[in-house]
């Protein structure tokens, strides 16, 4: 019988709102404004940034995102799918092709009291892949604080 490889998590926190689940050989690099995920020797990389709303109306997804594709160069393809489907948010995504031929994937996850802005980019095969370690992170995204 031939040996298996069987992929080991951690449980990540960015902020005190979230967490997320990861390989367990990621790399990451994290800021008070934005943590970034990859993993050593591939071009693959994860980044997310959160707001916390305490007061006043909360932006939708759709309109966040729509403004962050005014401020791409690139013409975006946004998709009808949830990035994040047992995610109970509201929730808008798409995509860019840069001029380097990377792809980057642009995500907003919106709830009550909290916003999270993921990005996801690197070569565009990679990023394709729907299996990826990246999205898998964002779909086992789940709240600390509700």
């Amino acid at each position: 019988m031939g040996d298996s490889y069987v992929m080991k998590f951690k449980t990540v926190r960015p902020t005190g709102s979230y967490q997320i689940e990861l390989p367990e050989a990621t790399c990451e690099q994290p800021d008070p404004n934005c943590s970034s995920y990859w993993q050593a020797g591939k071009a693959l990389l994860l980044q997310l940034s959160s707001y916390v709303r305490i007061e006043g109306v909360q932006l939708g997804a759709r309109d966040r995102l729509e403004e962050r594709m005014t401020q791409q160069p690139e013409t975006g393809k946004v998709w009808a799918r949830k990035v994040c489907p047992s995610v109970p948010a509201d929730q808008a995504t798409a995509e860019f092709v840069d001029s380097s031929k990377n792809l980057w994937i642009h995500c907003y996850l919106v709830f009550t009291h909290l916003t999270i802005y993921a990005t996801i980019s690197g070569p565009e095969a990679e990023v394709r892949t729907s299996d990826n370690w990246a999205i898998r992170a964002l779909r086992s995204l789940t709240l600390t604080i509700h």
